[in-house]
């Protein structure tokens, strides 16, 4: 049999019942679905808040704009072309598209909070020097979106739609055959490369840059500036939610992506287990609208609540106004002569 068929997965009555094949299917599409409405309503309404409120003085809500288009484009995207690619198996564009949009966002979401603590990290540790500006911050981020797009050109030109193979003389009838978004078999020598590339600059570099700096903070809060920290306590809780959050969401979907791309053996189990994944990844955007709701009075609002420098800091009390004396006029008599 032609090796390539290791990379289709064909799935038989035997191997799999018709219907429950048929249901966990549905169940998954259904739940791409409703996190392609949420995404798209619940971004586009930040987007919006951001935008009339004209919020993007601030560095936090310029992060926050970051990673709510980089979902917004999930819920357009990356999900209807993922649905679409399920059922529609004769195109190979669709694949491509998904994947683009998918590794692109996966790229921008992880540096953004990178970004995003360097910058908290800076105003503790340096109070008194505005060394991260807003404009710095729009720049950034601008070159995080440049380079990300650049970055996964890979993925348009590798992935690829596996064909159907006609069936094989003396094997069982196959009842239903499935098309897999994968690296195309022409393209062997470079997988490895551009596999682990994947894994270093999308997964282990931002979470070990990110966890690093956090370290630090803690290392200072036994220090001189554990007052400084406290007042930036409400920001790194932020930082804490929104890294774990993309933590949970990313590792299973980065370990399914190496998994399905380097293993030759294919089974019904890991075509499932790879599309349930990806549904669990794209749940990442709701999270961010959850953890957006809890901070909302940090979140999307136009006061610094933690950009306050050192010497700078306004009183914690309300100022007294002291009552103002009105000089009593004087009952000297004048004599007149």
């Amino acid at each position: 049999m032609n090796s390539s068929s290791n990379w289709s997965f064909l799935a038989n009555r035997s191997a799999t019942p018709a219907s429950e094949e048929e249901s966990f299917f549905n169940a998954i599409v259904f739940l791409d679905a409703m996190s392609s409405v949420f995404l798209v309503f619940g971004n586009f309404f930040i987007l919006s808040l951001i935008r009339k409120k004209r919020l993007l003085g601030r560095s936090t809500n310029v992060f926050i704009f970051s990673i709510a288009v980089a979902d917004f484009l999930n819920g357009s995207i990356a999900i209807p072309t993922h649905i679409m690619f399920l059922y529609q198996r004769e195109t190979i564009y669709l694949c491509k598209c998904f994947r683009f949009v998918s590794f692109l966002t996966k790229t921008v979401v992880p540096y953004t909070i990178v970004f995003m603590t360097v910058e908290k990290t800076m105003r503790i540790l340096c109070p008194t020097r505005e060394i991260v500006t807003v404009a710095r911050c729009m720049f950034c981020t601008s070159l995080l979106w440049f380079f990300s797009s650049s970055f996964n050109i890979w993925s348009v030109v590798l992935f690829t739609a596996v064909p159907v193979l006609p069936p094989v003389a003396g094997e069982p009838e196959l009842e239903r055959t499935y098309k897999r978004c994968v690296l195309n078999q022409r393209f062997m020598a470079l997988h490895q490369f551009f596999l682990l590339m994947d894994l270093f600059v999308l997964f282990l570099i931002p979470f070990t840059v990110v966890t690093s700096l956090l370290l630090v903070l803690v290392f200072k809060y036994f220090t001189i500036l554990r007052e400084r920290i406290l007042t930036y306590f409400f920001v790194v809780k932020l930082l804490l939610a929104l890294s774990f959050n993309v933590l949970i969401t990313h590792t299973p979907y980065q370990v399914i992506t190496f998994l399905e791309n380097t293993s030759n053996v294919q089974s019904a189990e890991l075509f499932f287990l790879s599309n349930l994944l990806t549904s669990v990844f794209f749940t990442r955007g709701i999270w961010n609208l959850v953890i957006y709701g809890y901070f909302k009075h940090y979140v999307c609002q136009k006061q610094n609540l933690a950009s306050i420098r050192a010497g700078n800091c306004p009183p914690k009390t309300e100022t007294l106004r002291l009552p103002i004396h009105q000089s009593r006029p004087s009952h000297t008599r004048q004599n007149i002569i």
